[in-house]
This record gives C-alpha cells, sequence and structure tokens, in this order.
C-alpha cells in the first residue's frame, strides 16, 4: 500500500516545475511534500500492520476459544466447592453469579469487565469455567447415587507447560488445578477436595530444542516472600496442606524437590506438611503397585483432613480441614494418578458412612462402577493436560485399568513425541493466545510497531537449509555409489559431517530456533 502511495506522490513531485518560483523556493516546497509523504507513507504502514495484526489477534482468540473444557451454568456456582458454598451468608446467595464467583477461576473476566458495573444485566454476564467436569449417576447394590468430578483450572499465571512455570510475585502458581468429587445420595451431599500446583518457587524451563530443558531456580528472586504468599492464601481458603511432591530425587529434578523442601523447613508452619515420593523411582520396571507405599504414607492423614458430608436436612456433618497438595514437574501424568487414589479412598468411606456401600465392601470390587470412575479420571487428566501441554496425559493406562501396559508406553511415547514439537514450535503462539484472551495483553492502536513483528537473522533461514541439503546428499551419496568405494566413503564422510555439525550448531543456538511468546516480556512472565 505504503509503496504505491510514494510511487505516485514522487511523481508529482516530479512534475512540479513551476517557473515563477525561485530555485530555493522550489526546495522548500519539495522538501515540504516530502515530509507530508514519510507521514502519509508512515500511517498507511502502521494501517497495514494494524490489520495483519488483527487477523493474527483475531486467530488467538479463536485458538483459546477452540479449546475444550469451557463450561457455565445459568443456577449452580461453579467456581465454589460444596463447603464453601455451604459457608456463605444468604447476602452472598442473593448475589449475582457473576459479584459472588471466586476470580481464580473466572476465564471470560477481562471479557466481562465492563458489565460487571452494570447490576442490570448480570443476569446475561456468566462466570465461565475452564478444566474439566463430568457427571454420572451411577448404582451400587441398587442404590443408585450421582458422582460428579469437577477441576477447575485458575487463570492467574495461566499458560502453556514451558513458558509459565513456578510462582509469580503474588503467589499464584502455574498450572494450579482445583478438583473436587461430589457424591449426591437420597438429599445428602459430599465432596473431597484437591489442589494442584507448580512447584511455588520461582523457577523456569525454557525450550531450547532439547527433549527436556534444564529446569532453572532463580538466584536471585525472594523465594521465601512468594512461597510464603502461596501458602498464606492457601491455608486461608483451604486449611491445612498436604504436600505431595512427586518430582526425581536425583538428576535434573533434584535442585526443585530439595530447594521445596528446604523452603518448607524454612517457613516451619503447623499448617503445611511435606512428603516426597519419587514417583519413577519407586514405580520403576512397571511396579506401580508400589504406589501403595505412599498411599500408606499418608492414610492417617487423609482421615485427619476428612471430607464434607452435609445430611438430607441440610446439616453439616463433616467438614475438610485440608486438602492434598500434588505436584510434578507439569502437575500433569503423575499428579493426576496419586489424585485418583487418594479420591478413590475419600469415596469409600463416604459411600460407606452414606449407606450405599456395605461394611466390609471395596470400591474396587464394584466393576461397573470403577470402569466409569477410572475413565472418569483419565478423561480429567487427558483434559487438564491438553489445555497445559497441547496434548493428551501420559500414564492413563494405569488410570483406566489400574496397570501399566505396553500399549500405554508407546501411545505415552507418541504423546511426547507430539509434545515436543508442539512445546518448541507452536507453543509461543498458544501462550501469546492465552495471554490475550485473559488480558495480560491490551491491544494498543496507537502502537508504532508491531509486536507481532520479530526480525530473524539469516541463521534462523540459513541453518535448517543447510542441514536438509547436506542429509539429502549423504543420503544421495549412498545410494548412488561413486566409481570406488573411497570415492563413496569421502563424499558420504564429507556431507554426513556437515549435516550432524549444523545439527548441533542448531542445536546450540536452540532458543532462537523455538516459538516464543511475543506479547508478554519475559520478566512478566517469570
Amino acid at each position: 500500500m505504503w509503496k504505491l502511495v510514494m510511487t505516485e506522490r514522487m511523481t508529482y513531485l516530479s512534475s512540479i516545475a513551476c517557473p515563477q518560483k525561485s530555485p530555493c523556493q522550489s526546495r522548500k516546497i519539495f522538501l515540504l511534500q516530502l515530509s507530508q509523504d514519510q507521514y502519509l507513507v508512515s500511517w498507511a504502514q502502521s494501517i497495514w500492520w494494524q490489520l495483519q495484526d488483527n487477523k493474527t489477534f483475531l486467530a488467538m482468540l479463536n485458538h483459546v476459544l477452540n479449546v475444550d473444557g469451557f463450561y457455565f451454568s445459568t443456577t449452580y456456582d461453579l467456581t465454589h466447592t460444596l463447603q464453601r458454598l455451604s459457608n456463605t451468608s444468604p447476602e452472598f446467595q442473593e448475589m449475582s453469579l457473576l459479584e459472588r464467583a471466586d476470580q481464580r477461576f473466572v476465564w471470560n473476566g477481562h471479557l466481562l469487565r465492563e458489565l460487571s458495573a452494570q447490576p442490570e444485566v448480570h443476569r446475561f454476564a456468566l462466570p465461565v469455567l475452564h478444566g474439566f467436569i463430568t457427571m454420572h449417576s451411577c448404582s451400587i447394590n441398587g442404590k443408585y447415587f450421582d458422582w460428579i468430578l469437577i477441576s477447575r483450572r485458575s487463570c492467574f499465571r495461566a499458560g502453556v507447560r514451558y513458558y509459565v512455570r513456578g510462582i509469580d510475585s503474588e503467589g499464584h502458581a502455574a498450572n494450579f488445578v482445583e478438583t473436587e468429587q461430589i457424591v449426591h445420595y437420597n438429599g445428602s451431599r459430599a465432596s473431597f477436595v484437591q489442589t494442584r500446583g507448580s512447584i511455588p518457587l520461582f523457577w523456569s524451563q525454557r525450550p531450547n530444542l532439547k527433549y527436556k530443558p534444564l529446569p532453572l531456580i532463580n538466584k536471585v528472586a525472594n523465594h521465601m516472600d512468594g512461597f510464603q504468599r502461596h501458602f498464606d492464601s492457601q491455608v486461608i481458603i483451604y486449611g491445612k496442606q498436604v504436600i505431595i511432591n512427586l518430582v526425581n530425587q536425583k538428576g535434573s529434578e533434584k535442585p526443585l524437590e530439595q530447594a521445596f523442601a528446604t523452603m518448607v523447613s524454612s517457613l516451619a508452619s503447623g499448617m503445611i506438611r511435606y512428603i516426597a515420593f519419587d514417583f519413577h523411582k519407586e514405580c520403576k520396571n512397571m511396579r506401580w503397585d508400589r504406589l501403595s507405599i505412599l498411599m500408606d504414607q499418608v492414610a492417617e492423614m487423609q482421615d485427619e483432613l476428612s471430607y464434607f458430608l452435609v445430611d438430607s436436612a441440610g446439616m453439616v456433618v463433616a467438614s475438610q480441614e485440608g486438602v492434598f497438595r500434588s505436584n510434578c514437574m507439569d502437575c500433569l501424568d503423575r499428579t493426576n494418578v496419586i489424585q485418583s487414589l487418594l479420591a478413590r479412598r475419600s469415596l469409600q468411606a463416604q459411600l460407606q458412612r452414606l449407606g450405599v456401600l456395605h461394611v466390609g465392601q471395596k470400591l474396587e470390587e464394584q466393576h461397573d462402577f470403577e470402569k466409569i470412575y477410572k475413565n472418569a479420571w483419565a478423561d480429567n487428566a487427558n483434559a487438564c493436560a491438553k489445555q497445559y501441554a497441547g496434548t493428551g496425559a501420559l500414564k492413563t493406562d494405569f488410570t483406566r485399568t489400574g496397570k501399566r501396559t505396553q500399549l500405554g508406553l508407546v501411545m505415552d511415547g507418541w504423546n511426547s513425541l507430539i509434545r515436543y514439537y508442539k512445546n518448541n514450535f507452536s507453543d509461543g503462539f498458544r501462550q501469546d493466545s492465552i495471554d490475550l484472551f485473559l488480558g495480560n495483553y491490551s491491544v494498543d492502536e496507537l502502537e508504532s510497531h508491531s509486536p507481532l513483528s520479530v526480525p530473524r537473522d539469516l541463521k534462523f533461514l540459513a541453518l535448517p537449509i543447510i542441514m536438509v541439503v547436506a542429509f539429502s546428499m549423504c543420503i544421495i551419496c549412498l545410494l548412488m555409489a561413486g566409481d570406488t568405494w573411497t570415492e563413496t566413503l569421502a563424499y558420504v564422510l564429507f556431507w554426513g559431517v556437515a549435516s550432524i555439525g549444523t545439527f548441533f550448531i542448531i542445536l546450540y543456538n536452540g532458543k532462537d530456533f523455538v516459538d516464543a511468546p511475543r506479547l508478554v516480556q519475559k520478566e512478566k512472565m517469570d
């Protein structure tokens, strides 16, 4: 557009030949017109960039909205647990769903900001939850009950796997999810709540083309400040905290486990207990039966925390005094397995107390319900994983069947490859999409340059082309042998070394080749 404008204007200027004007006056007119043209070109360029950016911004919003897992209700407050709702005042119950919603789980809060100030339209402005919900009508011993599973993803410090880790200065943890299991039977209601969230320290794990980037703990940040903010809010909301840390206690994950344990020890709070369980070490060689070690270790604590139960008359019979806060590196695969086991143990106690299960009966023996239960928790894992990591969860074969299978290992390998590709080559766009949708980034129409335009240097295009050409030539030399084997070997070695060398150069400069977020600066994300 601006090239066309410039061409037309320069043609006009060159046609100016006014004999009545002196050379000096003609030059002033020319410079004035040129200055106007430069402004016009700048304006046209700005308009062009805005049109292109608007298309990208629209694609980002569509991307977020096309992700499964958005829920709303016109009558029920999905953002609060049963126990929180039972402890509210009549004034709270009379408030609109938008006014009383837990802002941690309102994903359309930014979109509703203008409507929030207009009470007359609140009935049209419903909070939207992101996560997972499933409801099943079940029967055990001829007794029918409703079993519900709700996972609420926090919109604070939301994002994708490698670009959002740890906590922020307000104490919000990445990939924080509140999961509530609910039972309705004969007017009685019971629930059990758990949470998951990234290790609450200032740390990062930026993609760099390596399969597993090295996690880095910020050495200058005040970890205790953010750590205490996080758990202060958790204790206020949920009560006692039993931390189950499932990360490896050796290798690259070891420093995070040690730092987490040190922080809990330094905080010295009687409301917080810490349990480290090296999931991969304990369950190696398909020994997933060893998860019973952890279950036995926390059994007494779970009985102490209890669960929420209200009878058919509306009287609170039992209250949950705290939650298990589980985490692994991603708070997805290992975490979901442990949460499903803890939830089953709580459900066993609830159904016995409600009279659905007979004394001595085990929930695992109820095959029809077990199938529903396991598949629901596996679906929950897949939903949370797709929203955070871009693929379905790993280890869901154990969640669905109760045992690890060879097919499950193959599917985990396939999902891991897809995660690798998305984490390195498409998660920047996904992170920008979430930041735009949640209002972490606001479009400035007066911005002089496009925030989406990031210049790439020559190596970004040249090195991949060189590597592909060199590798192709290596294969061709192998297939089309030369006159002598030494000649063939020389060609193969030359092109092979060129392709391998280029590959390692790309790997060394890996951060320059990944798809990084562009809308929110790194400092704001760490």
